[in-house]
């Protein structure tokens, strides 16, 4: 499973969530994916949602970008639901599953995280299959990137 900030805390990801977010990145190929993953309750009876978004980005390839009224939405629709934005998650198109410059422009305008208590999923897509991953939160003033198995990712239970 895999662990990402929820409140100052970490939250454990059931694997199941984790092949949901995978399988869209997947066939959003060979544009980027994206969307967030939210979560209501606490602890292990906490449930888990995977909400893809269209990316809007004028450069797909190489980028993505939340359609404002689609992101509102999950946004009203999460309070709603008692929900919190636990993931931001996006691919890159075969190209390396890092933080890039631009991903850390977008997450934190003027050095300034937009949601600081989230974590940032950066799947890397190549011929169509997720081939790696990584996790970046921020601490300490900055964004901190860990590589991520994606043999966690390969749970397929049916959902």
């Amino acid at each position: 499973m895999l662990a990402l900030r929820r409140g100052g805390s970490e939250a454990l990801i059931p694997p199941e969530v984790l092949a949901r977010m995978i399988r869209h990145l997947e066939a959003a190929w060979p544009q980027e994916g994206c969307g967030v993953i939210l979560r209501s309750g606490a602890g292990e009876g906490g449930s888990w949602r995977v909400i893809p978004l269209p990316n809007v980005s004028p450069t797909p390839h190489v980028a993505y970008a939340f359609a404002p009224e689609a992101w509102l939405q999950v946004c009203l629709d999460a309070d709603a639901r008692q929900e919190e934005v636990a993931c931001v998650f996006h691919s890159h198109v075969d190209a390396p599953a890092v933080f890039s410059a631009e991903d850390r422009r977008q997450a934190a305008p003027s050095g300034i995280p937009l949601l600081p208590q989230v974590s940032y999923v950066v799947v890397a897509i190549r011929g169509g299959r997720a081939a790696s991953a990584s996790r970046s939160v921020w601490r300490a003033g900055d964004f901190q990137t860990v590589p991520l198995a994606l043999a966690d990712f390969r749970f397929e239970k049916p959902v």
